[in-house]
């Protein structure tokens, strides 16, 4: 797979490829001795990588998130030598409009409280932001075209959620609890929480759904299938060997073509690699996943990366 890195000026003028992978990427200190963030496009239909340049007081830590033609950069941390870990976590937002990129990135309303690495899903106009690393508030939404932002109500019992997971089509999150392995939904539309599940042992911090199935991706290439409409698990069968072994930080990605990839880094040869596969439903009731070539697609990254986050 070709390296070919451009600027992304015009990229985004036209449509948005439906297989299209967003990540923000840490530089290594320069002379200067200070870290740098990325925001990086792998656009795996025309086998490219584009990038746009950070704002310069963008955060380390932060999270992003894409909701319509903005990308939105959300928290992160700042350095202080008199807080006992030498940080201390912001509540700065930057967004990026793809359409209209000359205008740059801009700081927006702030959240209501700090947050260094938060969870974070975009939805129907609404960014909804998720504790992490001991925030004071459970969570947060935000309404771009009111521009306000409103806490967002605790669940029924105080969970250490992982990556949560938007269901569209029900107009809710799912939110997996580590301690009890309970599964809950939250319906944004009426704003309120459903357990689903006592025990939901199936999941890791990757996740997606495909007509109406959870799939979470499994260390050792297990991929874990639920069907949310009969609340059952489902047998997953592969047609062949998988041709790789993926690291367990692996990231499970829903294409815009309803296409399942597993993506992951290699620290060794400097790169983005994926494998993306087939899924469907079999006579058996189960699924059945087909890996759609023999070995990972790759795509180089400079030798300046020192970590990558997809979003």
């Amino acid at each position: 797979m070709s390296g070919d890195t451009s600027d992304s000026s015009s990229y985004f003028d036209g449509r948005e490829p439906n297989e299209l992978i967003r990540a923000l990427v840490e530089k290594r200190p320069g002379t200067d001795g200070k870290i740098t963030l990325g925001l990086h496009f792998i656009d795996l239909e025309s086998n490219k990588v584009f990038i746009k340049a950070m704002p310069p007081d963008a955060p380390s830590c932060s999270t992003a998130v894409s909701c319509g033609n903005h990308v939105y950069v959300i928290g992160g941390i700042r350095e202080n030598d008199a807080t006992p870990f030498g940080f201390d976590a912001v509540n700065d937002i930057f967004q990026l409009d793809l359409k209209d990129l000359e205008r740059g990135w801009r700081k927006t309303t702030s959240m209501l409280f700090p947050r260094a690495f938060p969870h974070v899903l975009a939805t129907e106009g609404k960014i909804y932001v998720f504790e992490c690393m001991g925030s004071e508030s459970f969570g947060e939404v935000y309404d771009i075209s009111g521009d306000i932002w409103e806490p967002l109500s605790p669940p029924p019992e105080a969970i250490d959620i992982c990556v949560p997971v938007l269901d569209s089509s029900r107009s809710r999150i799912l939110v997996h609890c580590h301690a009890s392995d309970t599964l809950y939904a939250y319906y944004y539309d009426r704003k309120s929480w459903v357990c689903l599940e006592q025990k939901f042992c199936y999941w890791s911090d990757s996740a997606a759904i495909v007509d109406d199935v959870l799939y979470t991706f499994i260390y050792k290439c297990s991929l874990e299938a639920y069907n949310l409409l009969d609340k059952k698990h489902l047998p997953v069968k592969w047609s062949s060997e998988f041709p790789v072994a993926p690291p367990p930080e692996s990231t499970l990605y829903r294409l815009g073509n309803g296409k399942l990839i597993l993506g992951w880094v290699n620290h060794l040869h400097r790169g983005f690699e994926c494998i993306r596969f087939n899924i469907w439903s079999n006579e058996q009731g189960g699924i059945h996943a087909a890996a759609e070539h023999q070995s990972a697609i790759t795509v180089p990254y400079p030798e300046d990366i020192s970590k990558i986050w997809f979003f």
